[in-house]
């Protein structure tokens, strides 16, 4: 069998992942997410925050917690 024709057999809980997910409509853009990350996988395009580097968060959660405006939730992304 070809490397191109192998199938990868991945169990499907392995691939969930929990990302911050923000609601735009909320967010003030006050920076703290972005400066409350330790792993600094936020980044501000503007006066909005996201997700340059998704593979470097660890999630845990010190974006949400730190928001004023709730605009930032931890959701499980399927990869």
């Amino acid at each position: 069998m070809s490397k191109s024709h192998r199938q990868r057999v991945v169990e499907p809980a392995w691939r969930r992942v929990e990302l911050p997910r923000l609601d735009v409509t909320r967010c003030t853009g006050c920076g703290w997410c972005d400066a409350a990350c330790p792993t600094e996988c936020l980044a501000m395009k503007g006066s909005i925050p996201w997700l340059p580097r998704p593979l470097d968060c660890i999630s845990c959660g010190l974006c949400a917690l730190v928001c004023p405006a709730e605009a930032i939730a931890i959701t499980e992304t399927v990869s």
